[in-house]
């Protein structure tokens, strides 16, 4: 009995140093694959789902911020739309009734507001405020400094601001909590933001802290506050996240999946006489065989080691890795869903939906455009319009997914007299820049003496055209490929 006792301690003993594993082999490699910002949330589906539904405005802004922040699918996303399109845009000028526009002080007005539209460096600053209204639910502004040569803005942060009423021209009216202010806790830094500022939100500061008004919110005058709402000032794409999330964990499953088929475990079974049942290996011999195993294996850490003298099984539960991809593709498939976008655009694998999907897209894109015309319009006539002439701005529904087609489509309608700036623009010139190129090509270089335009359908005859102009293979029917692989063979028709 007493050397029972020693065994069973001795084995013990022994059974304590195999249980020992190999550190490295349990770790996880990937738990430093993504570090984010402190300040940054994983929220739960419960919680997202609440603040989507029933959340306040300033709830699903920060919720919005986080996901953007965290760059992954819903910044993607937001980024996609932003800069979908080129924010080209065509400057109409409205002479009044009985005017011309011919007339040389008028003229002067106009390209007064081309060199000003030029100025301003559109796609710039309209992408900014796109990100914003994407993000946030509506971009809000402050027009810092207006002359005939510039133009600039000033981005108010959302959560301080809000829009609840409208003037009489349609334009929202802000309004600001310059308790902001007190978020900047340096006051030498608080002054100088301050002084960047417009006077009337300053000066409403300075009453507010010294106890002269009791509200914090001023009213922005429409003169100066820029307001661009996106429907009805919510986040569009908030609806995206919940997707996202699913996503992430459905990954964080698979992920798990894999670690544990590629890792591996090392089985030594001490062997014992089966007649006797006595055991061949000593406890503690068992255990120095179990320790060098360990120490060989030491650089794998894939690999676990485990010393028994009983028979041992592991059945694993998991699915085909078919399956696991198929349903990882699905729920990629449901975040472009959720955001009503193609998943074709940032994974292409067909061109059938993809163009109708590019349309929407741009479609989606167009009402906030349509809101930045009306405002660029409205300083171009306060800024250059008189009783003798008026401006009209409007943005084109020009992406670089759909140039190529729109100058195509533009070029058609200028053989038939219709507008040449169209095409231009859709090139990236400006209403002045192709002024100035066909100066410089006809008058200057005179290339139009030198250079003569090829022959095409367009400057051919119809006596001296063989036809319409041959398509390359990818635009011909598959019908027709087969004709004439046909004719080839045969060397032609009789």
């Amino acid at each position: 009995m007493e050397n029972h006792e020693r065994d069973i301690s001795l084995f013990r003993k022994a059974y304590d140093g195999m249980i020992a594993k190999n550190e490295a082999s349990w770790s996880d490699p990937f738990n430093n694959y993504r570090r984010y910002n402190t300040k940054l949330k994983n929220y739960t589906l419960e919680e997202v789902d609440k603040i989507i539904n029933s959340g306040s405005l300033a709830e699903q802004q920060k919720l919005s911020r986080n996901y953007f922040y965290k760059d992954g699918f819903y910044k993607r996303l937001i980024i996609h739309y932003a800069t979908l399109l080129k924010y080209v845009g065509l400057l109409i000028p409205n002479p009044s009734f009985g005017k011309s526009l011919s007339a040389s002080h008028i003229q002067k007005r106009y390209f007064s507001a081309m060199d000003f539209i030029d100025n301003l460096m559109l796609p710039d600053m309209l992408t900014n405020c796109s990100i914003r209204a994407l993000v946030d639910g509506s971009y809000y502004g402050v027009i810092q400094q207006l002359n005939k040569s510039e133009l600039s803005l000033l981005d108010l942060p959302s959560e301080y601001c809000r829009s609840n009423f409208k003037d009489t021209h349609g334009n929202d009216i802000i309004e600001f909590d310059v308790s902001y202010f007190y978020t900047i806790l340096d006051s030498k830094t608080r002054n100088e933001v301050l002084a960047v500022y417009p006077k009337i939100i300053s000066s409403h500061f300075t009453k507010y802290k010294n106890g002269k008004v009791s509200s914090s919110w001023v009213k922005i005058p429409a003169d100066i506050g820029v307001c661009f709402p996106f429907f009805n000032g919510s986040p569009l794409l908030l609806n995206v996240i919940p997707a996202t999330i699913q996503y992430e964990q459905a990954v964080e499953t698979e992920r798990e999946r894999d670690l544990e088929e590629i890792r591996k475990i090392i089985v030594q079974k001490i062997p014992h006489n089966t007649t006797t049942n006595e055991l061949l290996f000593e406890p503690d011999e068992a255990e120095e065989m179990h320790r060098g195993t360990v120490g060989m294996m030491k650089g794998n850490k894939n690999i676990s080691v485990l010393t028994t003298y009983a028979d041992v099984d592991s059945i694993v539960s998991k699915t085909s890795s078919d399956s696991a991809s198929n349903n990882l593709e699905k729920m990629m498939q449901n975040i472009y869903y959720e955001a009503s976008a193609s998943s074709q655009i940032f994974s292409p694998t067909g061109n059938l939906a993809i163009e109708t999907s590019i349309k929407n897209d741009i479609s989606l894109m167009m009402i906030i455009a349509n809101k930045y015309s009306r405002f660029l319009t409205n300083i171009i006539n306060s800024l250059f319009g008189n009783a003798n002439i008026s401006f009209k701005y409007i943005i084109l529904p020009i992406s670089e997914h759909n140039v190529s087609k729109y100058i195509e489509d533009s070029f058609k309608l200028a053989q038939s007299g219709y507008s040449f700036l169209l095409p231009a623009l859709a090139m990236g010139l400006s209403q002045r820049d192709l002024s100035n190129i066909k100066d410089l090509e006809n008058d200057t270089l005179k290339l139009t003496e030198k250079l003569k335009p090829l022959s095409s359908a367009y400057t051919q005859s119809a006596s001296a055209s063989a036809g319409a102009p041959t398509k390359p293979i990818e635009d011909k029917a598959p019908k027709t490929i087969q004709n004439e692989e046909s004719i080839d063979k045969t060397g032609g028709s009789q």
